[in-house]
This record gives structure tokens, C-alpha cells and sequence, in this order.
């Protein structure tokens, strides 16, 4: 599951994506400047599931990346963390107005970061996929048969997935497309909310194969999610 980390210099970035593999297993994406942050959310690809962007950057900074997130309908609701240092309350107070998800003040201890980050990604996760023990209670599964659906798509998306990779040309995609219009159908049955828009978008006509595989990735790391979180 992607996680974008947003900040000019490299040093800093380097201890935040430390702090957010401490959290878990994470897809982190590292740019640094907001220009390139936007292509990635805004992009053709998959979006992150979490922005940690620095406030103050060359060019646009965290603040106006903010901005132009919660002004874009596709994007208003990304859980969005600011990383500030302690003299910018005043910039906080406006980061809040246009519905900053956390912050972290520079320098920050790894236990107080990991803190911060592990709630804004339990958040996000929250919007991303369902808890295995109410996937299983609404559907009324015990976890043998929970886990049996989960391991079958796993299946079915690493073979997907090994297909797409080995396509000749664009013309052999039409069937690839309706595979992953099948495997989409399953994803929100099983409380796979994220995994099954990515599927929708991506199955579309249009689509390139590297943001199919893209989609497809995340699925994947979904699946392992589950299987790993059932009691």
C-alpha cells in the first residue's frame, strides 16, 4: 500500500521512511518537491493511501500542496500529514483550516513520529479496506472460508499478474481487461474498498499495462494484509 514521503532534503526524508517502516509493510514513494508529489497523486497511476509531506520546500510548498489536494474533488479526502518544524504554529493553525489529517514537528523522536504516523495510517487503512473479523461477520464466514477466497484471488492476481508481463502487444489486453473486471467484482464483497476502485479504473478501456500491474501490486499487498491480520 503506497505511501508518498514529500520533502527536499534527503536526510529527513531517509528518517521518515524509516519511522513509516516501522509502522508496517508500506510501498513508499520518495519525491522531493511538491511538483513531483502532485504528479504521483494526481497521475494515471495508483494514488498513495497517505501523504507526509514537508511544509517548507522550494517551489510549492506542503501548504499549497495541501491546498490543491483538498480542492480537488478526486483527491479532497487523502489522509494528508504535515512535517513542520516547532516555530510554525501560525502555519499550522492555517493547515488545519483546510483539514490537515496530523502533523509532526522537525526534529521528532522516532517513538513520538511512529506514534503520529501509526494512527494516520490506521485511519487511512480504515478507508481502504475492511477488518477481516467484520468481513467475516457480515458475510458470515468462518475464517477457513474467509481465508480460502483470499488465498484463490492471490492466486488469480499473481497470475494476472505474470500474463500482463508477457503480453506480445496492446492488442492482447482486451481479455486482461476482462479478468481484472472479475477480479474487481470479488474485492468489495470482501471489504477490499480501495483495491476494487483501483480495479475499476484500471480495467477501463485506456488504461496502460505498467498501471494495471500498478493496481494489481496493490491488490496484492491487500490480500497478504488480510490473510496475515485473520485470527
Amino acid at each position: 500500500m503506497k505511501v508518498l514521503v514529500i520533502d527536499d532534503d534527503m536526510i529527513s526524508r531517509m528518517a521518515l521512511v524509516d519511522v513509516i517502516n516501522g509502522c508496517g509493510n508500506y510501498r513508499i514513494v520518495e519525491v522531493a518537491s511538491g511538483d513531483e508529489a502532485w504528479q504521483q497523486i494526481s497521475g494515471p497511476g495508483v494514488p498513495p493511501m497517505l501523504v507526509c509531506c514537508d511544509i517548507r520546500m522550494p517551489g510549492m510548498s506542503g501548504i499549497e500542496l495541501l491546498k490543491k489536494v483538498r480542492a480537488t474533488p478526486a483527491t479532497q479526502d487523502m489522509p494528508f500529514v504535515l512535517i513542520s518544524m516547532a516555530n510554525d504554529a501560525d502555519t499550522i493553525k492555517e493547515a488545519i483550516q483546510f483539514g490537515v489529517s496530523g502533523y509532526i514537528v522537525k526534529p521528532f523522536s522516532q517513538k513520538d513520529a511512529r506514534d503520529r504516523l501509526s494512527k494516520a495510517l490506521a485511519l487511512s487503512g480504515s478507508k481502504v479496506m475492511e477488518k477481516p473479523a467484520e468481513t467475516m461477520a457480515r458475510l458470515r464466514f468462518e475464517p477457513d472460508r474467509y481465508r480460502a477466497y483470499l488465498t484463490t484471488m492471490q492466486r488469480q492476481v499473481t497470475q494476472l499478474i505474470g500474463d500482463i508481463a508477457t503480453l506480445p502487444n496492446n492488442d492482447a489486453l482486451p481479455p486482461i481487461r476482462e479478468r481484472m473486471a472479475v477480479l474487481q467484482t470479488g474485492c468489495a464483497p470482501l471489504g477490499l474498498w480501495r483495491a476494487a476502485a483501483l480495479l475499476q479504473k484500471f480495467s477501463a478501456e485506456g488504461s496502460a499495462s505498467a498501471d494495471m500491474l500498478d493496481g494489481l501490486d496493490e491488490l496484492q499487498q491487500q490480500l497478504h494484509h488480510q490473510l496475515f491480520a485473520i485470527d
